[in-house]
Order: structure tokens, then sequence, then C-alpha cells
């Protein structure tokens, strides 16, 4: 029950008519954004650009990109007027003067109100103006003027309700009427009485005369002579609503009210449209208004400062709010316009006049999202979530057996046949007398068919994310799919939502990697460079087209372009100023449906917009300035601001500040358009130019010493003529490298160089002293070297001597062991031989017997007599100094036998080791040791090893 309730209510919301109309484009500036008072009494802009507001908390700035309040001591202001000479003159309440360009403060108040004399009340500053070098500030009874440092008075006898300068004169009205002032005295004007029970709420030039604008009484015109009231469609709307201000511009007359916005007035047409918060404005109270140089409207208001781009040629409905549902499709049939969202299908009027309520309606049945529409057959068909439906005049209804359809075009030859692209596939609608019907899905291609593009009269592309790009061709008789291609490649990957198109009989594809195209020879889809080229380069493209007039529309980058075709030329030329809803249009589901002359409706996020292309655009008139100079340390440091006036002179930064940032902006209004900076500093540091970015800040750190140059520039999405702003600064070189840190550096050189030189002097004589003893202690040394290189190669002679003692000892210990192997190995052999003697029986081997016996003879005698003995002499001479020949001088009762055995305890060899080279036993050794020692004369108490190691000394 609850479920029914709900729907039954949404269909009654649904069914309700609404009202909308498309309106201007108005950027709001709310309280919050400009921090500042609520109310702005005045509007003015400078000449380079920046808008001026006279502000409840005093003078309010705005350069294109930030806001900033300037107080009157705390006074609130009520009127600004900029000055030719580029001074920014402000009034309020008891207070007036004027602002000058300040290096660090931006700007500096100088207050002419102190000058008054303090019997002279000051009261309200309603208006400023200038005559020459005249400037007046309007109050409530009287006006003072500035002049050559001044400050003089001028009493009105009256109340001053309003006051003009037109024609370089400057005209009052008061309870009398209206006067003008001749040298210092206001003369009535003749014929004017009738305005004195009127409010004026201004004065303007209008064909050489003067247009009064009352509060609540109309339009008047004063020709010098005669009053004449001005009748015109504003005349209901001056007496429904209480006038604050009026501004004119050529033929464009804006009425400013209290109660309900603002009227603009074509004083030519007498066509009339209103703006207010329905229509855009966040506050239906105007306090003033002024034109700027690019034709926008912008309004003081009670709360808040709104700017109306009268001269974009975007207009949308219900001013951007989202009321309907988001944009997805459009279409004029019969004398109705549709409107497709995701909330369902709309139905209004065709847009005829900005800001009039049109009739908003909802058709019925047909809630959920509207993807597209097309006209066939005199109908309306509505691809939707829900299916196709048919829009037959009045009738509306849904074709059976369809659900989840992009789109339906029409296919073949056949008129009465219609092709669907749905969530999964295709369906085939067919003509069943005045009503359309579904048949089922066609076999063979189950994927979704988002993108629909009609080749010719049996192949179709088709394409969705996920799955690519096909190219399906279908039987004769369009039932069945006879062969499907893909045509995704390395380049053109399946998995973006690419839209195709046809350009000039061709299909293109427009996708995230750039724009393709169908070569039909090769059978393949390939980059399309020469297309890109003349679009935006290689970018991210999500819609292409082709419309009636040769037009090519297009998305990159998720901006709405237009390359113009020229018939006559045959070519095709782009307006850099036509870039449309950056940021606004629902990417991959872009709509633009065209209708009339050079008019479109284009869908959004929030909902439609027209775009009337008869709209005369001119490129905005930006001025870039170098905003401020920080210098960036421990905290930031304000060097420098730019404001009304740019100083010229260039900034001079200590070494050890060396870090700076530079800020800088431009006055652009328009929302709808962004900027782009580029940057270059020249210097010590040379760079080129940066690439474009949105960013309007630059740091550098740790910068030389030198002199540089700071550039930046910047080019608009509607690619004006680049902008170029400078700024000079010099970065002073540390202390150190200073100039007169280098007189010091040369000063102390010089005493430096000059007693290096007398030191060198001195020096030199000492060295040659110095040398003259060096020579001597070098001869004195040279002898001791020589003295001490005899000593060592008589060191070297007695090693080399030594060595080759060592030598000999060895070779004799050699020698002795290898005698003793000898000898040890004949004694075996005897032994062997005397025991074959043994075991031989001597009746049957006594020749053997004899033969053995002179074998042992013979081994005794060369054990005994072997002519080693000799050798062994003479070597065992040479190395313990002819100890043999000492021992025979001394003892030559010695036999050979005591002679070897003296030698060999001399080497100290064992009894054990002396036995063998004997050929005797050990106990044989100890027998000769005694009898040694008897013939050598050697007591008990002597030892034989000693005395004979001393015999060799």
């Amino acid at each position: 029950m609850k479920h029914q309730v709900s729907v039954f209510l949404l269909f009654i919301l649904l069914n309700l008519p609404v009202y909308a109309g498309w309106q201007r484009s108005v950027t709001n500036y709310p309280r919050k954004d400009y921090h500042s008072g609520n109310q702005n009494w005045m509007v003015a802009q400078h000449e380079n650009g920046w808008m001026y507001f006279a502000n409840n908390k005093g003078l309010l700035e705005y350069d294109g990109s930030e806001w900033h309040t300037y107080t009157i001591r705390n006074a609130k202001a009520r009127a600004v007027k900029i000055g030719p000479d580029g001074r920014i003159y402000i009034g309020g309440m008891g207070q007036f003067g004027y602002f000058e360009a300040d290096r660090k403060e931006g700007l500096k108040y100088i207050c002419l109100s102190d000058s008054v004399d303090k019997n002279n009340d000051v009261g309200v500053i309603w208006n400023i103006h200038i005559v020459g070098d005249r400037v007046f500030y309007q109050s409530d009874w009287k006006v003072f003027y500035f002049e050559r440092g001044k400050v003089q008075s001028i009493e009105a006898g009256t109340e001053i309700k309003q006051s003009a300068v037109i024609n370089n004169k400057f005209y009052i009205a008061s309870n009398k009427g209206l006067a003008v002032l001749n040298g210092d005295k206001f003369v009535p004007l003749i014929n004017t009485e009738a305005l004195a029970p009127y409010k004026v709420a201004e004065m303007l030039s209008f064909q050489n005369q003067i247009l009064i604008v009352t509060s609540r009484n109309g339009l008047f015109v004063y020709d010098g002579s005669s009053l004449t009231r001005y009748l015109s469609a504003a005349d209901s709307f001056i007496r429904n609503n209480l006038l604050f201000c009026a501004a004119v511009s050529d033929s464009l007359l804006a009425l400013g009210s209290v109660q309900d916005g603002i009227l603009l007035l074509n004083l030519q047409s007498d066509e009339v449209e209103k703006i207010s918060t329905a229509n855009g404005l966040q506050n239906k109270t105007v306090l003033d208004m002024s034109f700027d140089r690019d034709n926008n409207l912008w309004l003081g208001l009670d709360n808040g400062i709104d700017c109306v781009h009268l001269s974009a040629p975007l207009f949308a409905l219900y001013g951007n709010k989202l009321v309907i549902g988001s944009g997805y499709a459009s279409a004029l049939y019969g004398n109705s316009l549709y409107l497709g969202t995701n909330q369902g299908l709309y139905q209004t009027d065709i847009p005829d006049k900005l800001n009039e309520p049109i009739r908003m309606t909802f058709v019925p049945t047909t809630e959920g999202q509207v993807w597209a529409m097309d006209e066939y057959d005199g109908k309306l068909f509505v691809g939707a979530d829900n299916g196709v439906f048919v829009v037959d005049n009045r009738e509306v209804y849904r074709i059976e057996g369809t659900r989840g359809v992009w789109r339906a075009v029409q296919f073949g030859h056949r008129k009465d046949l219609l092709l669907a692209g749905s969530y999964s596939g295709l369906y085939l609608l067919y003509k069943d007398k005045e009503r359309w019907r579904a048949l089922p899905r066609l076999a063979g291609f189950p994927h979704s068919c988002k993108t629909m593009l009609v080749e010719n009269s049996n192949t179709i592309w088709v394409a969705n994310k996920g799955n690519g790009l096909f190219r399906l061709t279908l039987s004769d008789d369009l039932t069945q799919i006879v062969k499907a291609v893909n045509y995704n490649n390395d380049d053109l990957s399946p998995n973006n939502n690419v839209f195709a198109g046809k350009v000039n009989d061709e299909v293109v594809i427009a996708s995230q990697e750039g724009m393709f195209r169908y070569d039909q020879i090769k059978d393949r889809v390939e980059r399309f460079a020469a297309l890109e080229n003349q679009l935006d380069g290689r970018v991210a493209y999500t819609y292409i087209n082709q419309d009636s007039l040769g037009n090519i529309w297009y998305v990159g980058n998720g901006m709405l372009k237009i390359l113009h075709y020229d018939p006559v030329h045959k070519n095709y030329y782009k307006n850099s100023n036509e870039i449309y809803l950056r940021g606004s249009l629902i990417e991959s589901f872009e709509c633009i449906y065209g209708f009339g002359k050079n008019r479109y409706i284009i869908g959004t996020e929030e909902g439609f917009s027209l775009l009337d292309l008869n709209q005369k655009v001119n490129a905005p008139q930006l001025n870039l300035q170098i905003r401020r100079v920080f210098l960036t340390g421990v905290r930031d440091s304000l060097i420098y601001n730019s404001t009304i006036r740019e100083i010229r002179e260039p900034l001079v930064i200590p070494y050890k500040e060396n870090s700076l940032r530079i800020e800088y902006s431009v006055n652009n209004y328009d929302k709808s358009s962004t900027v782009f900076y580029s940057y270059q500093l020249i210097g010590a540091r040379d760079e080129g130019w940066s690439e474009y970015s949105e960013y309007n800040t630059k740091e550098y750190t740790d910068l030389k010493e030198g002199k540089y140059k700071f550039n930046v520039k910047i080019v608009t999405e509607k690619g004006e003529t680049p902008v170029i702003a400078s700024i000079a600064f010099e970065v002073l070189p540390p202390w150190y490298r200073s100039l007169p840190a280098y007189l010091f550096y040369i000063i102390v050189v010089g005493i430096i160089i000059f007693f290096t030189y007398r030191w060198m002097e001195n020096s030199r004589k000492r060295l040659l002293h110095q040398k003259e003893e060096e020579l001597m202690q070098q001869q004195q040394a040279f002898q001791e070297d020589s003295e001490r290189k005899d000593e060592v190669i008589n060191i070297l002679k007695e090693e080399n001597l030594q060595a080759e003692l060592r030598y000999k000892s060895e070779e004799l210990i050699r020698m002795s062991l290898n005698m003793v192997r000898k000898n040890e190995m004949l004694q075996e052999i005897r032994k062997e031989a005397v025991g074959i003697t043994h075991s031989i029986a001597e009746e049957n081997l006594v020749a053997i017997r004899r033969k053995n016996l002179r074998m042992i003879n013979h081994i005794d005698t060369s054990i005994e007599h072997d002519d080693d003995l000799k050798i062994f002499q003479s070597t065992f001479d040479m190395v313990h100094h002819d100890f043999f020949k000492r021992l025979d001088a001394q003892f030559p009762e010695l036999n050979n036998r005591e002679k070897l055995m003296c030698a060999y305890i001399k080497m100290n060899m064992m009894s054990k080791e002396i036995a063998p080279l004997l050929n005797i036993s050990v106990r044989g050794v100890e027998v000769s040791r005694y009898r040694l020692r008897k013939k050598l004369g050697l007591t008990e108490k002597d030892s034989l090893t000693e005395f004979l190691q001393r015999l060799s000394r």
C-alpha cells in the first residue's frame, strides 16, 4: 500500500507542469567569496580591468582571481569613481578621499575630508564625479570638490536627490527640479519643475539628451528646453517595483529595482527582459549597476555581487538548476521541444524569448532514463532504459518486447523497418499498419550497442566499452547478422567509449587516444592525423558529428567546439573564441541538436543549454599583471604589491633573501573560459617558456646574484593573442662578493704581495747561506757514506765467505752421510756373503767359497780404503781451517782411523754414527776414543770434543 502511494505521488509530481526559461549566464559572488560587507553600493572598473565596489566595509577590489578590502577609517563606503589619473576616489558616511598605488600595501588611502571645517558637516557621500581638474563629492545637501590640493564646498540650497555628469556638465536633481553647475553655483534648468515631486534614481546621457529614470514614475527625456515622458515597455515594471539605479550601454538600458532584480530595455526595439532570482540572481535588491568594457553587467546587491554576461551565447534552462534532471537528448517534433533526461521525457515550447517562463510538461509513462531521440515516419522514437517509446503527435506508447534500448536508426532501403541497439544486441522494429512492433533480438551479436552508425544499406558500426568497435554486416532481409569484425588495435584500445560519426561521408571514430578513420580499401581503422591537426591534436575526444551546414562539432578534453565550413572557399576554419560548457557536458553522452539558424540545444549535467551562434561575441579585453612578490625564507615577506599602477623600478633583493614567490592574475570574469599561464625567467638562470597551466604562482629558490626579468603570458581557451606581463629584479651578491669587499680584497692582496716580496728577498739570502752549509754537509756526508759503503762491502764479503763455509759444511755432512750409507750397505752385503759361505758344503762348492771369501775381502778393503777419505779430508780442511794439517803437526803419531775419529767427534757425531764410518762396532768406537785421549794427552776432566773444537781456531 505504501509503495502504491509513493508511485501515485511520484506520478502526480511528474505530471504537474513546471515553468522554466532560457536564462543568461550569471556569475554569483556571494559574501563568503569576497569576505567583506554584505551591501555593495556602487560599481566601477579601472582601466586595468579590475572591478571596484563601494562596500559597507570600505573599498572592495576584484582582479579576476582574488578579492581584497581596503578600509576608509572603518566608515561605510557609498560611492567610488576611477579618475583619469588612475586614482580611485572614494566616499562614504562622513568620509571621503582617494586611494593611490603603494608598492607594499597595494592601495594607500589619502583622506580629504579631514581638511573640511569641523563646522561643515560632510554627511553621506552618495556620488562622485570628475569634470576637468575638479573631483566632486556629492552629499545630501552640498557638493565638495577637490582641486589643486584643496577641498572646497558648494551649497546646493536644497536636498540633492541625484547627480550626474553629462557632456562634461555637472547636473543635480532636487526638490526643485534639475539644476546645472555654473562656476560655483547651481542654476535651475527651465521646465524641469515637474520632476520635483519624484525620486530620481539616475540621470543618463541618451541621444545628446538627458534620460531621467525615476523610482516609481517612469522615464523622462530632457532636451535642454522641455521635459517629455518616455513611454516604453518598462513602464509596468517601474510602476510595480521601486527603481534604485540604472545604467545604459548603447541602446540597452538596465534598470535596477529594490523588489525584483533588473529589467533590460532595448531603447530601439522596446523589447524587455527581466532578470531576477528566478533567472540566476542571488538577491532581488540592486543598489547599483555598471557595464564593463566587455559588455558584462555588474550588479552591486544588497547582499552580494552578480555579473550578467550579456554577450555570452549560452543560455541555461532553469539557470543551471537541476530541476528536470541531466540532459541526454533533445528534438523538435511538431510544435514542441522534447527533452530527454535521466528522469524521463519532457515537453515544452520551442525557445523564443530569453528569461521568459515556459511551460514544461512531463510526458506520461516515460519515467526513467532516456538515451536518444530520432524522428522517422512522422513519429518520434525515444530510446530509453524501459525500451522504445513512440510519440505519435499527442499519443505516446511503448513498443512491447523492448528493454534497455540506446537508440533506433533507419537502416536499409525499407522504410517500414528500424534497427534498435540495446544493452545486449540488436532489435528489428517493423511497422504493423500504424503501429510499430519489435521482433526478437538478432542472433550473432549479444553485445551492447551504445554507439551506432549506419554505413550503408546493410553495414552498421557499433561499439561499447569493454568489447570495442565492431563492423556488422546484415543479410539482405535484415533478419540476421552474417559478419561481425572487431577493429580495435594497439592504437585504439577497446576499453573506452568510442563515438562513431560521419565527416564528409567518411566513417570517423572519436576516442580517448585521438581521432581514427576507416580505410575501406585496406579494411582497417587507422589514425586520422589530418583531422587531428585541424582540431586539437592528439587529445581525448568523446564526440564528433557534422551538421547539415557542413560544420564539424566535436568534444575534446571535455570542451565543446566547432570547426566551421566555408562553402565559398570549401575549407574549414575555427573561431578561437568558440569553446563551450567546459566541465558541464556528460562525458560519452554528449548531445548537440541544431534547429533554426545557428541555434543548438546541448545536454549538460544540470539539464540543457541553448547555444545561439547569432549572438555577437567579442573577445574579452584581458589585462595581465604581476600581482605580488614575496620573499620566502623563514616566513613570507611582501616586497611588491601591484594594484592600479604597475611599478616599473626593478626590485632589489639581498642575497640572503634569494628565494621568492611571484603571483600574477588576469581580469577574467567569464568562468566558462579558463586562462592558461606560461612563464620564463631571463637572467643568470635563463629558462625557456614553460608549459601552459592554470596555476598563477611561481616560486624560485637559491637564485644567484645578477639581474633577472620574469615574464608571464596567458592564452585562453578562446585562443586570443597572448598577453605578456613582466617584472625586473636584481639579486645582490653576498657581502663577500660586493664591490667594497673586492676593494678590500685588492688592498689586502697588495699588502700581502709587498710583504711576500720582502719575505722572499730575505728568504733568498737565507737560502744561499743555507745552501753553502748544506753543500759542506753533503761533502762530509758523502765521505761518511763512502766509508759506510766500504764497510758494507767487507761485511758482504765476509757474509759471502760464511755462506760458502756453510755450503761446504753442508756438503761435508752430506758426504759423511753418504759414506755411512755406503758402508752400512757393504756391511749388509758382507753379512749375506758370510752367511752364504757358511751354508755351502765344503765337499761340493770349494771354488764358490773361495770366490765368496775374495769378495768379502774386497768389501773390507773398500770399507777401509775408500778413496773418499782423501776428498773428505780436503773438504774438512777447507771448512775447519786446515784441521787435519794442524792435527798432523801437533800429533804426528795418529793414524788415519784416529784422525777420522777426531774429525767425526769435531762434527758432534755420536758413537753409533761413527761406528759404520770406521767399520767397527760401537764398543770399538768407545775403545778408540779412550786410546785417542791418551795419545792427545788429555786427563779424565778434559773434554775431548771441546779440545778438538779449540784445535781448529
